[in-house]
């Protein structure tokens, strides 16, 4: 199956439980590693704890859809501009702690921000990305990815950055590919205690850098 026969459109609050069915299907490991929980229930404090506003004035995110089922999920961020409010998603605690366990609501919340990433000015970030294995090998991923950039250039960024575990060298070979350059390789203290990925790479895409290497 072609990767044209998916559709990239911007995330709605109806593709919430959705998206984050994809998203605790991705990065199982790393919610295990936070949450004594099952699948099912990470699923459901993942919906409690991240809501998404689609309104945003620093972030977006679109979802990949195969005849109206979400099949990949990407999400990017950038500086708010300095005249916009803080955005803030009040989280009701005491229900949390009720269902989930104090010491799972505590981790999961603390390890998710270990994870926070702020971009600089004319930076876009993947905060992330994500594919249903269903469909993986179907390049999907590179079909976002692309959409990432395009989105990048079209949006007035400098530069579209993402952030990757040294370990997961398949991730960093389709980012080469795709002119992605490490910029920098970091420890991570948080991370590495959290999610037992010490190594984190800084990888960056620039359209005119890109752009140079095309017509050599």
């Amino acid at each position: 199956m072609s990767a044209k026969s998916f559709d990239i459109v911007a995330y709605q609050k109806q593709d919430h439980e959705a998206v984050c069915s994809l998203l605790v299907e991705s990065f199982k490991a790393k919610f295990q590693s936070l949450v004594t929980l099952e699948e099912q229930d990470i699923q459901k404090l993942l919906m409690q704890v991240w809501v998404q506003n689609p309104y945003s004035s620093s972030m977006k995110q679109f979802v990949a859809k195969e005849n109206e089922d979400v099949v990949g999920v990407l999400s990017l961020k950038w500086k708010a501009p300095s005249s916009s409010l803080p955005e803030t998603n009040p989280i009701s605690l005491a229900p949390l702690l009720k269902q989930f366990g104090c010491f799972n609501v505590f981790k999961f919340l603390t390890g998710m921000h270990a994870l926070e990433y702020p971009p600089a000015a004319n930076e876009c970030y993947i905060d992330h990305l994500a594919i249903r294995s269903s469909h993986r090998n179907q390049g999907i991923g590179r079909l976002l990815l692309a959409f990432a950039q395009q989105f990048t250039v079209e949006s007035g960024f400098h530069a579209l950055t993402l952030h990757v575990a040294h370990k997961n060298q398949g991730a960093i070979r389709l980012y080469h590919k795709l002119a992605f350059e490490v910029e920098q390789s970091k420890y991570n203290g948080l991370r590495h205690f959290w999610f037992k990925e010490p190594v984190w790479y800084l990888m960056s895409w620039k359209e005119n850098l890109h752009s140079r290497r095309e017509h050599r």
